[in-house]
């Protein structure tokens, strides 16, 4: 059995008053034998030391990442600091962080990380909790892909570092009071644990009937659907990319043995026509395009949260919804927030959310195991 205790503070500048409003929300005596924490933060908090100061004060292993929001039952701030301790008796929480990572060391480096973690505790974890770096130099599944390699398809959850500003020069990823523009950082939940994975994308009547078949493709690279060069065939079912909306249109991709498609975002228009994607465009996968707005994005949010509600049994809920769905609702960018904080506190039981770069979570298969993907737009929860 896990439990879950969440703390925030708004308090950047005054260290001594940051530990002190942090510490005096949780109850230390209640916590079990074994601990760890997970930390959403502004980049102010690790800039100022407060990170590195909380994490030295408390007790057991914390790995986090800066994020745009950080919300829990008592509430949600762009410039605050939340944090959340899962406990038990029975599951442990080992951590650890990679090196900055680049394109030539990231695989590397990840499977050092395992590895080191991995002798750290007497058998593989039931899951692990992750938080990666954006880089534009490797792609995000490029690194789950590699971290699902490395793990042995261990499940995976987790998140890209992300922050207020759009450009990503200001992320880090967090492992014990160390921080990291470039780390992988991961948590190994050992023990018997049975997470609950959800994920709500986009709506159904908010995808295209029309499927189509990449035939042309790169890694990530998309540059022929259906024998057409990409931004024709977009432009044949109506649909102008350009480098100022390109960011704005989901494309879903029906991975082989993929029970439900996987929402992912175009990234980057190159000058030859094609376009950098989220995600693996397999050559003979069939995807078809989405769209997103403020009711798909309310609808997918109402639907992920009743499914955690149903989940009577649940002690922890830690929520990655992704930032692109904060972005699309202006001017009232709140909305989703204030819904998640209002379903959830009234439950009376703790979450934990932030927003995320790009989202990790897994996926059941067709062959009836969990598969772990990299998400773009969707609503992710973890429920343990």
């Amino acid at each position: 059995m896990i439990s879950m205790y969440t703390a925030r503070t708004s308090e950047i500048d005054e260290i001594d008053d940051a530990i002190s409003e942090i510490k005096s929300q949780i109850d230390f005596s209640a916590l079990k034998k074994n601990s760890g924490g997970i930390i959403f933060c502004h980049i102010d908090f690790i800039e100022s030391g407060v990170v590195k100061a909380i994490c030295e004060a408390l007790p057991f292993n914390i790995i986090g990442m800066t994020s745009m929001v950080g919300a829990d039952e008592h509430g949600y701030g762009l410039y605050d600091l939340t944090l959340t301790v899962l406990t038990s008796d029975e599951v442990s929480f080992e951590v650890g962080m990679t090196n900055g990572i680049n394109h030539d060391n990231y695989i590397e480096e990840i499977d050092n990380l395992y590895k080191d973690i991995r002798c750290k505790v007497n058998s593989d974890p039931a899951m692990i909790f992750t938080f990666m770096p954006y880089m534009r130099e490797v792609a995000g599944y490029q690194v789950v892909e590699a971290m699902d390699k490395s793990c042995h398809g261990i499940p995976m959850w987790g998140s890209i570092t992300n922050n207020i500003d759009f450009n990503y020069e200001t992320v880090q990823t967090i492992c014990n009071g160390k921080f990291l523009p470039t780390g992988v950082a991961m948590m190994f939940l050992n023990g018997p644990v049975e997470p609950k994975f959800i994920v709500s994308s986009i709506p159904e009547h908010n995808i295209s009937d029309n499927r189509a078949i990449i035939t042309k493709s790169e890694g990530a690279i998309l540059r022929e659907i259906n024998g057409m060069p990409v931004l024709e065939y977009l432009a044949n079912i109506g649909l102008i990319i350009t480098k100022e909306n390109i960011t704005t249109t989901p494309i879903m991709v029906y991975y082989e043995h993929s029970q439900k498609p996987v929402a992912l975002g175009f990234y980057t228009l190159f000058d030859d026509g094609s376009v950098l994607t989220g995600g693996e465009m397999p050559v003979g996968a069939s995807i078809a395009v989405g769209s997103i707005n403020a009711e798909g994005i309310f609808e997918s949010a109402e639907d992920g949260l009743v499914r955690i509600l149903d989940l009577k049994d649940r002690q922890a809920t830690l929520l990655l919804p992704c930032v692109t769905r904060y972005i699309m609702l202006a001017p009232d960018q709140e909305s989703e927030l204030r819904l998640i904080n209002e379903k959830l506190r009234d439950s009376g039981l703790p979450f934990m959310m932030g927003y995320s770069g790009g989202e990790i979570c897994p996926m059941l298969g067709q062959d009836g195991k969990m598969h772990n993907r990299f998400h773009n737009y969707t609503f992710c929860a973890c429920v343990l």
